[in-house]
């Protein structure tokens, strides 16, 4: 695995029909907000339908597949990145227990999406980031670029939408999302977003519907 955690993603169904793959952290959003319909349980091998499973309502029975060590019984030697990604990883054994902050997790998903092209590492770092400080806007804006690169551009629209939700006058989300909305199709939506960052002066926004030959 090259010194690479094993991340653990689950399929999911969107309430727009939509699928993709998430880490098990946003699942547990995804299934909290009711942003999904049906998430696949790999253990019994059937959806879920997370409005009338009563699993994950108050109780912690099942709790998802668990971020787990490469080796089985945990002295396995520890392969370790060097370099920048190296220092943001490394810990002392004193300290080694000790959780991250949602600024540590947040850097970490940077490096692994930037230095080390880990995008399912990166997107379960902001995941936990998001989970720690639900305000965190840049970290939803993160996250949905590394969806986008492991192509569930669904996941990224609802993370710009809840970029938006915090800053909803950032022009350049606007654009980001109707991007995305256009990648799947959906060009009503694509259209509303990319009108609304033309009308915040997002120049990017107005070359674009130029493009397209529509008015902003």
């Amino acid at each position: 695995m090259n010194g690479r955690e094993t991340y653990h993603f689950i399929e999911v169904r969107y309430r727009n029909g939509n699928e993709g793959f998430v880490d098990d952290v946003t699942l547990n959003d995804l299934i909290a907000s009711k942003r999904i319909q049906q998430f696949y349980r790999p253990f019994e091998q059937r959806w879920v339908d997370v409005d009338v499973d009563p699993v994950r309502r108050g109780t912690s029975r099942y709790r998802g597949p668990e971020r787990r060590a490469s080796g089985k019984d945990g002295h396995e030697k520890e392969e370790r990145p060097s370099g920048l990604l190296g220092s943001l990883f490394r810990r002392h054994k004193h300290v080694a227990t000790l959780p991250l902050s949602a600024q540590e997790w947040f850097d970490q998903g940077f490096v692994l999406l930037q230095t080390a092209d880990d995008c399912l590492g990166a997107a379960r770092a902001f995941a936990c980031s998001i989970q720690l400080n639900p305000k965190y806007e840049r970290a939803y804006v993160e996250r949905a670029l590394a969806y986008e690169k492991l192509g569930n551009v669904q996941q990224a629209i609802e993370d710009y939408s809840s970029a938006l939700l915090l800053n909803p006058s950032d022009a350049k989300l606007y654009y980001m999302r109707g991007l995305a909305f256009r990648h799947l199709s959906m060009d009503p939506e694509a259209l509303a977003d990319l009108k609304k960052a033309a009308d915040l002066r997002f120049r990017a926004a107005h070359g674009f519907l130029d493009s397209l030959g529509i008015s902003p």
